[in-house]
């Protein structure tokens, strides 16, 4: 199924984080196999997940720039397949710092990529796993078939209380381009990904944001923002920062200087 946006009044790009009510969702999908997605992260506030993530490092979390999260009651829970309830295979932990990308850009978007560093050191079991960034640095291809998980937003309007994924294609940037029109610019740091058929809604929503984006079983990009007021609209693209070489060098510098001795 497909993860919902985030509906802001304020403007119609839309980051596919929850404003007040921890909303998040996936529109069109249908609920994993538990614990099908181990690296998965669910990134929670008062209890109710506000964005997701992908544990890269057994102590780092790479997620969405736009999920403002410099709060002490943020929590990351790792091992969830039910992310609002105790479950014995969760790994729960308090974000020690945070790290945005330095040139992320609020109003368009650009850059929408933060690493947050753990209060510990994830166990990797079955059920907690990291998830390897990609090897290589080349563009994802239109066409090519993607899914996204989420605990955000679905169809329902309400956020899913299992973990959900949908399934995706890629949509050339042009075509994205004159989707969004002047609303926003579609650069090479992004990807555009759609319901593969075009009579099903399918998306990522609010609460989805950060989330990692699974392109032919290789890590190509983190759920960014939609636009206007729903979700899984059938001809709007969502938009996902891609994991483009700039990006995973600084991914690997900011680990490798803040390594816990």
């Amino acid at each position: 199924c497909m993860l919902t946006y985030a509906y802001l009044k304020s403007s119609l790009i839309q980051p596919f984080s929850c404003v007040s009510d921890g909303c998040t969702e996936i529109i069109g999908g249908h609920v994993v196999s538990p614990h099908s997605w181990p690296y998965m992260a669910a990134i929670q506030r008062k209890n109710l997940t506000v964005c997701g993530g992908a544990l890269v490092e057994r102590q780092w979390v790479l997620t969405a720039a736009h999920c403002e999260l410099n709060e002490p009651e943020v929590r990351v829970v790792l091992g969830a397949h039910q992310a609002s309830i105790a479950e014995k295979e969760q790994q729960i932990f308090k974000v020690m710092r945070y790290f945005p990308y330095p040139q992320f850009d609020r109003s368009s978007k650009e850059n929408d990529i933060m690493l947050l560093k753990l209060n510990g050191i994830a166990k990797q079991n079955k059920y907690v796993r990291t998830l390897s960034l990609p090897d290589s640095y080349e563009d994802t291809k239109p066409g090519t078939m993607c899914k996204v998980a989420g605990w955000g937003v679905t169809s329902s309007g309400k956020p899913s209380k299992y973990l959900q994924e949908t399934t995706l294609k890629i949509v050339d940037r042009k075509t994205c381009q004159r989707k969004y029109k002047k609303y926003t610019k579609i650069t090479s740091n992004m990807l555009c990904a759609l319901g593969k058929k075009l009579y099903s809604k399918r998306d990522a929503c609010q609460g989805d944001s950060g989330g990692p984006l699974i392109c032919a079983d290789r890590y190509s990009g983190i759920v960014s923002f939609g636009k206007g007021k729903r979700c899984g609209r059938r001809d709007m693209p969502g938009v996902y920062t891609r994991l483009t070489e700039k990006y995973i060098d600084w991914i690997k510098k900011i680990i490798s200087l803040d390594r816990d001795p």
